[in-house]
């Protein structure tokens, strides 16, 4: 019976998943509606105010953390209101402030988030973040929801801070870069699938580079035991 449990999610670790979740969901449904009119009325104005219009998209994406911002839609805007470099680069200011105001939510939230789950499960969650946290943080930034979820919990099981920015930055430059590219390529339209297939695929080469180089320098052994063979 004790190896059949292990296999399952404790179920205040659940809860816990789910609450996280709903703190980025339902703001969604409440005003996702309202910004995504806010955003389109805002974007329609680009080409009269470049700069400030520039300015605003990524106030809008440094709140993403709490608010239903269509990130894809503003970032492939940046790109096309302040060309593929300053599109890339408000994608990115707005991005990493977001990221950053996610963490700190997490941590303020560590201690009520362990009173609920308990020691043991707190313990347990922090293990999984060790192992397969920072992969997640740079794997899920172009994903909406799971991106916002993922630096909660990094907050959560307090991750360290360093390891944490290093890889969002990793993730957002990629996502930031692509959305903006299409953006000055194509506009607005049918944009939106290829530049979310090609921040996946950015995300997840270098997941993969940073994974192979983590593995070349843990395997590599001190110079000691390679002149004492």
């Amino acid at each position: 019976m004790g190896s059949h449990s292990t296999h399952k999610l404790p179920r205040r670790t659940l809860a816990l998943v789910i609450a996280v979740c709903l703190v980025v969901i339902i703001p969604f449904l409440i005003w996702g509606d309202a910004l995504n009119a806010a955003a389109g009325s805002l974007i329609g104005q680009a080409q009269e105010r470049r700069l400030l219009t520039g300015l605003a998209l990524t106030a809008l994406l440094a709140v993403d953390i709490l608010l239903p911002v269509p990130s894809s839609l503003v970032s492939t805007a940046c790109g096309m209101t302040l060309g593929f470099v300053g599109g890339t680069a408000a994608s990115f200011i707005g991005m990493t402030i977001s990221v950053l105001g996610g963490y700190l939510l997490g941590r303020f939230s560590a201690v009520y988030a362990e009173k609920m789950i308990g020691s043991a499960e707190t313990e347990m969650l922090r293990r999984f973040q060790a192992r397969y946290g920072v992969w997640l943080l740079l794997l899920m930034r172009p994903v909406p929801v799971l991106a916002e979820v993922s630096v909660l919990f990094s907050g959560i099981s307090r991750c360290p801070f360093f390891m944490v920015f290093l890889m969002t930055a990793l993730g957002n430059l990629a996502v930031s870069a692509a959305y903006a590219a299409v953006g000055v390529w194509g506009g607005l339209s049918d944009s939106f699938i290829p530049a979310f297939l090609a921040s996946i695929a950015l995300s997840g080469l270098l997941m993969l580079l940073t994974r192979i180089g983590g593995k070349k320098h843990a395997v590599s052994p001190p110079p000691a035991l390679r002149t004492g063979m």
